[in-house]
């Protein structure tokens, strides 16, 4: 094991100076945003039989999948992954994300559109031919090589579908209700650590009624590792991390007590200097406490009825080996148990039987 090293006080100042001159992360932003639109206000819709929904696709198809050829249209700037948009044959536009996330992005979407949450369409691909590439990215070089782009997330631009204003965790329609309280336990259940209003938008589409004002978690990149502050020691798609945390530590007076602390740490506070971002990173993780047993409870009766062979659809879908994925779904089932537990926490005993199980 290499030994820990202190920063040099150098190391420290530069920290410093940089965070002077950097502003806080930058987020794609999807066409129409701005656009005034207007729709019925919809967080979940009951999904039916959980187990026959096919989360190798999730939101999307086989028919609404990206075809080939692509073409390269432009590199897209904002956000902590490499992105650049391409045109596929059919004339429609595709965000591509590189790096870690294209990966637990495209698992986390599935998961949370399995259980009657909107999530945005995503496709991953191992390799794949891009045409006019350009000979080099301003980030992500590492994963092209010449036309061959390398682990490739896919999110398309779909005409109808305007972007709008984002939503706040602790001031929408749905504060309090279990729908709202479910939507927080799968982010905790993934270990979202970037679970911030600045990733939550309201997309207007067309829904079974007219048009829908539908809130919506536009970026979950940021799962399946270890939730942590900024300067902490949060991780983003590893197995390893994800396995040393915990889920359920116990209830206290009816509340769930979960292990997701995304606080500042260490380096983190110098964000301060950012104020704006700064209470953005302390605000996410206090939105994320007070959860009710019951409403805890209900997203884990929905959960489980999902298969594991539907689990094991969604890690396929995001390219991963079959012995990752084995990890994350027993992982998954296991956190699923724990909430389902929770059914039957009716006195301290109950309490404590959960507590030991999930440790």
């Amino acid at each position: 094991m290499r030994p820990k090293h202190r920063p040099s006080l150098s190391a420290l100042l530069l920290t410093l100076f940089s965070l002077c001159l950097v502003q806080p992360p930058a987020f794609a932003q999807k066409s129409g945003k701005g656009r005034e639109s207007s729709g019925t206000h919809v967080l979940w819709r009951d999904p039916g039989d959980i187990a026959s929904r096919d989360l190798r696709y999730g939101p999307g198809s086989p028919e609404l999948a990206p075809a080939f050829p692509f073409t390269f249209i432009e590199e897209s700037k904002g956000g902590e992954s490499p992105k650049f948009k391409v045109r596929d044959a059919r004339g429609v536009v595709w965000g591509v994300k590189l790096g870690p996330e294209s990966q637990s992005e495209t698992v986390a979407t599935r998961l949370v559109w399995a259980v009657g949450y909107f999530a945005e369409e995503a496709y991953y691909f191992d390799e794949v031919k891009v045409d006019n590439m350009p000979r080099r990215l301003s980030r992500g070089r590492e994963y092209v090589v010449g036309r061959t782009v390398r682990g490739a997330r896919f999110e398309p631009d779909r005409e109808g579908v305007v972007e709008g204003p984002e939503w706040s965790w602790r001031d929408s329609p749905f504060e309090g209700s279990r729908e709202m309280s479910g939507l927080k336990v799968l982010m905790i259940l993934l270990n979202n650590f970037d679970a911030r209003k600045g990733n939550n938008h309201i997309l207007y589409a067309d829904g079974p009624q007219g048009r829908e004002a539908r809130y919506v978690v536009t970026d979950l990149g940021a799962t399946l590792g270890r939730a942590g502050g900024l300067g902490g020691r949060r991780v983003k798609n590893d197995l390893e991390a994800f396995l040393s945390t915990k889920f359920v530590r116990g209830v206290d007076d009816g509340v769930v007590e979960f292990d997701f602390d995304t606080r500042p740490r260490g380096f983190g506070h110098l964000s301060v200097l950012h104020p704006k971002y700064y209470r953005g990173e302390v605000k996410k993780e206090k939105a994320m406490r007070g959860i009710p047993v019951e409403h805890a409870a209900w997203i884990g009766s929905l959960l489980s009825q999902l298969s594991d062979n539907q689990l094991r659809d969604a890690f396929r879908a995001g390219g991963y080996l079959e012995a990752v994925t084995e990890g994350y779904v027993r992982a998954l089932r296991e956190r699923i148990g724990q909430l389902t537990r929770l059914q039957s926490v009716s006195s301290a005993a109950g309490v404590e039987g959960v507590v030991r199980k999930s440790n």
